[in-house]
């Protein structure tokens, strides 16, 4: 009898594709604050 391989939802392919969703996540709430950051140290005059 031949033993099938299947996926199984927890497996590695699973995991980095959450993994993948996580991290762009992560990138679209950093962005913005980068972004909001850096006008606020420019309005100080930290650069400056």
């Amino acid at each position: 009898m031949a033993h099938r391989h299947h996926h199984r939802p927890e497996g590695p392919c699973h995991f980095s594709l959450m993994s993948l969703a996580a991290g762009r996540r992560l990138l679209l709430v950093a962005v913005p604050l980068a972004g909001l950051w850096l006008a606020v140290s420019w309005a100080v005059g930290w650069w400056s």
